[in-house]
Order: structure tokens, then sequence, then C-alpha cells
């Protein structure tokens, strides 16, 4: 790939990404499965191939979208990370952006640790999870 193409591509994503997700989409490392990788948006390029998404569940209840995502170290550092869920209702449109804090999360050494939230309201179909470095 030419890197002048390369680079258009990559501005085009991060300025389609907008200031709320000021952050790089991650697609995981090879061995990481895609239909997992999809839902995570890591804000740290330092994260970027030391996280993936190893299992994922949801489930609705009382009409509202639960989500539990299973991120795992690849790495044998402990990583202080803040993570939040961003919820997209079926026309792709995030619901209630910004409404939502950071919350904190130690992701030790080659370890997993299950991360779970629940849906603002009833229109949200799908979810992200973003994770970025300690602040």
């Amino acid at each position: 790939m030419n890197r002048g193409y390369a680079a258009g591509l990559l501005a085009v994503v991060l300025t389609a990404a907008g200031c709320a997700t000021s952050g790089i989409e991650a697609t995981g490392k090879p061995m990481g499965d895609p239909k997992y990788a999809k839902h995570l948006v890591i804000h740290n390029e330092s994260l970027a191939d030391k996280i993936i998404i190893t299992d994922m569940h949801s489930r609705v209840t009382g009409g509202l979208l639960e989500a539990e995502v299973v991120l795992t170290n690849q790495t044998s550092t402990d990583k202080a990370m803040q993570y939040q869920f961003s919820w997209f209702d079926k026309d792709n449109f995030e619901v209630e952006q910004g409404s939502r804090g950071w919350a904190p999360v130690t992701l030790f050494g080659n370890a997993n640790v299950s991360l779970k939230a629940v849906a603002p309201n009833a229109s949200v179909t799908t979810y992200k999870v973003n994770v970025r470095e300690q602040q």
C-alpha cells in the first residue's frame, strides 16, 4: 500500500471518529477474532497491540441490552486502564453520547478481565468498549 494512500485513509478514519473517540480503532492482533475486535476502540496507540477481546456475550433483559466483554492482556506487564461502553442504535448512531464516565480497571499481566454494562435505553442494538491508559 502506498504511503500517501495509507496516510489519507488514516486521516479519514480519525476524522470520522470525531472528538468523542479521539483514539484509534484497534482490530486486535492477527490471532484476535475479527468479530470481537470490531467492538474494541483503543485510545492509546501503545495499547493497540497488547489488548484484545477474547470473548463477549450479550442479552436483552427488561428491554435493555446487557453486554459482557472479556479483555485479555497479551503482555506480562500490568495495565492500569479506564473503560467505557459506547451504545449504538439500529442506524449505528451513538445513543446518549458523552453521558458516561470512564471506569478504572487493572488488567494484570497475561490475564483477563470481564467488563459488564447495561445499555441506557431500549433503542440500543450494539456497542463498543473503549479503553485507554489510566489518566
